[in-house]
């Protein structure tokens, strides 16, 4: 990895994607990934061969997205992925053919094959400092061990780069009691609604408590009202939010939500003291148009050189103006936090 010369790449990776048929969807996560720089340099350093899981079938995808990846930073060109959308379809039905998705899925879906592929067992555990532990410490231990029983014979960097982990707590109000939960996440989806005007409008009505009637409680195993919470404990490396743009019945909410672009603060979000003082930069938004039944994604994001680009299937152009990277288009956002090190995303 420290032979790899990423400032040769400052002017590359700006392609246009051909839309297969409805493919817009799959073009977006595409160019959204692209945009992300130390995952796109885990492929294109050939780092991801270390890691290449020879047990497992979603390796095709993995070796087929490495391929594209490479193919889209050779030259500023246009691309037609008919191969990588027919290896997605092998691994996803719903992908055969050319009927629209959500571009968020898709997304996820992706990541998901990625990590399958990737994946290898790993030696996690808490680090004991042999100090007396606080409240955080004692919360912080609880988490690994979640963390461990789920991903210690199935881990991998793209596990590492895209998942956090949500830190739940309910206290039951016939004992006091409080039981803690600890659960993975790749995006996290956050409501809209008549009072969410920016999106720390909608990061505090997503953690606002919740009273649950009716739930068996663990310790005192007996039914009772148990008031939930649930914040963020993990942050990773990228940080996706998604923006709940349909209600029940299907219909587009086309709101306006504004959200900032740089040295993003989102402790307000986050418990973990240690990850409270992060900052996070924006590098890409997958736009949509239309409603669910017909529609269109397209994407802006930020190339190695920072500049903002519009990628609207295989039409590019440069975006000079950042204020117009906010608008009611906007779907999910993808942010990448600061102070990263190669050498701790990569082990």
């Amino acid at each position: 990895m420290t032979e790899f010369n990423i400032e040769s790449l400052k002017s590359n990776g700006i392609c246009g994607i051909v839309n297969l048929g409805n493919t817009c969807y799959m073009n977006t996560a595409i160019q959204c990934l692209n945009s992300i720089p130390y995952f796109m340099t885990y492929f294109l350093s050939n780092q991801y061969e270390v890691d290449r899981n020879i047990r497992k079938k979603e390796l095709e995808f993995v070796d087929v997205y490495a391929q594209l990846v490479k193919v889209m930073w050779e030259d500023n060109c246009t691309i037609e992925p008919e191969r990588f959308k027919n290896t997605l379809a092998k691994f996803y039905d719903s992908y055969s053919g050319y009927r629209q998705h959500d571009a968020s899925e898709a997304f996820i879906k992706i990541i998901e094959l990625l990590h399958e592929g990737l994946s290898y067992r790993a030696n996690i555990r808490a680090i004991e400092t042999g100090g007396k532990l606080n409240y955080y410490d004692k919360i912080n231990i609880m988490s690994i061990e979640a963390w461990k029983k789920r991903y210690s014979t199935n881990f991998s960097i793209p596990l590492k780069m895209f998942h956090g982990q949500f830190w739940s707590r309910k206290k039951c109000e016939n004992c006091g009691q409080v039981s803690h939960n600890f659960d993975p996440f790749s995006i996290i989806n956050l409501p809209i609604s008549e009072k969410t005007n920016t999106i720390w409008d909608c990061i505090n009505y997503y953690i606002l408590s919740e009273e649950l009637e009716g739930i068996d409680c663990e310790f005192c195993k007996k039914k009772s009202r148990s008031m939930k919470k649930t914040t963020v404990w993990k942050t990773p490396p990228v940080l996706v939010f998604c923006f709940n743009r349909f209600d029940e019945s299907g219909n587009k909410i086309s709101k306006l939500i504004d959200f900032p672009i740089n040295r993003v603060n989102f402790s307000d979000l986050v418990d973990k003291p240690s990850e409270k003082k992060a900052l996070f930069d924006l590098t890409a938004i997958a736009n949509h148009s239309g409603n669910l039944g017909g529609g269109h994604f397209w994407a802006y994001a930020k190339n190695m050189e920072g500049k903002w680009h519009n990628f609207n299937d295989k039409n590019v152009s440069e975006i000079d103006d950042t204020s117009y990277l906010v608008t009611s288009n906007a779907y999910y956002l993808i942010y990448v936090k600061r102070g990263l090190s190669v050498d701790v995303i990569y082990s």
